[in-house]
């Protein structure tokens, strides 16, 4: 028995192909896909060299949810027909497998989330890391966030949550707009003003105490180490492409004790904080982010290249892939 799925073979090279169904082991799951989010990493896989080479080809989809067909005699807590959301790749295609190492991340969908909003909770698990374990913001902390895509916002939500009082930069209005709506109290246009003289103002000269840089631009990280005042925490959430470098003065960071600090996915070194999943599922659930609002386009798979083609022209907040649609 065959599928159809999306496989990414090179740079630029994404194929939809024909693949056999996905064999479980005993200890593994089987999922008919219903619905994946397209991550900006992805698209950034898609345009240049990645960090850490990629085994071409691979099904890149990450951030996506479903039914469950089949589940391995060794499996004790799934069952046959539960709504759930998954870890790993394999998720643009119309089934997937979750390995042994990924069910423990695995979530039961609550009845009153779909499946396009449980798309959410692996990159709301990744905000959730990046506010609470990394930059530790607690409550008064004023936190600059640079950028305000699906993530940035998310990680704005997250922030003005755990009390920090929030600045978000965004060049694109309708991102500003949402900004407001997800928790900043100030929003700042980088190409109207300067940044670093409007947090100077925002803070009475202190600066900020955290920064979280949602885009992997050397420039953009250069600029928000001097964001943040003593003992500041400047937090690197947004990846960039292979062989990336930054120019910073030592000086500021030796002088003022900052940290910069990195965050990737919800842990690392055998640290990941897999209750993330579960809390990000509880909060989509309870409506405390509202990631509804962040889906602007929705794609059946078979138009996959005219998805990124839409992502990479800025014109789109979160784009899903709708697989097996009921």
């Amino acid at each position: 028995m065959t599928m159809k799925e999306v496989k990414l073979f090179g740079i630029k090279d994404l194929r939809i192909v024909e693949s056999p169904i996905p064999i479980i082991e005993p200890d593994e799951i089987l999922v008919r896909v219903r619905a994946c989010g397209i991550c900006p990493t992805e698209i950034r896989k898609f345009t240049t060299p990645n960090y850490k080479p990629i085994p071409f080809p691979v099904n890149p989809g990450h951030e996506w949810t479903g039914d469950i067909v089949e589940v391995g005699s060794k499996v004790e807590d799934f069952k046959v027909g539960s709504r759930i959301v998954a870890e790993g790749e394999g998720g643009y295609a119309e089934f997937a497998k979750i390995t042994a190492s990924n069910l423990k991340y695995t979530q039961q969908l609550p009845d009153n989330v779909s499946y396009e909003e449980g798309t959410f909770v692996e990159p709301l698990a990744d905000c959730l890391h990046a506010v609470r374990e990394r930059a530790k913001v607690i409550a008064g902390d004023k936190v600059v966030v640079v950028g305000a895509g699906p993530m940035g916002l998310s990680i704005i939500a997250v922030a003005a949550r755990s009390g920090g009082n929030v600045m978000a930069i965004e060049p694109v209005k309708i991102r500003r707009n949402f900004a407001h709506e997800f928790g900043a109290e100030v929003v700042i246009d980088p190409n109207s003003d300067s940044i670093e003289n409007s947090v100077l103002a925002w803070t009475n000269g202190r600066r900020a105490d955290v920064c979280l840089a949602t885009v992997g631009i050397p420039h953009v990280i250069e600029s928000c180490i001097k964001l943040v005042g003593e003992r500041g925490r400047v937090v690197l959430f947004g990846g960039g492409g292979a062989g990336q470098t930054i120019n910073i003065d030592p000086n500021w960071i030796h002088y003022k004790e900052i940290s910069v600090i990195g965050s990737e996915w919800i842990g690392v070194g055998g640290k990941e904080e897999k209750d993330l999943y579960r809390i990000a599922t509880e909060w989509i659930s309870e409506g405390k982010i509202s990631v509804n609002q962040l889906i602007s386009h929705r794609f059946p798979m078979n138009e996959i290249h005219n998805a990124y083609k839409l992502i990479m022209s800025g014109q789109a907040m979160k784009v899903i892939l709708q697989m097996n649609k009921q």
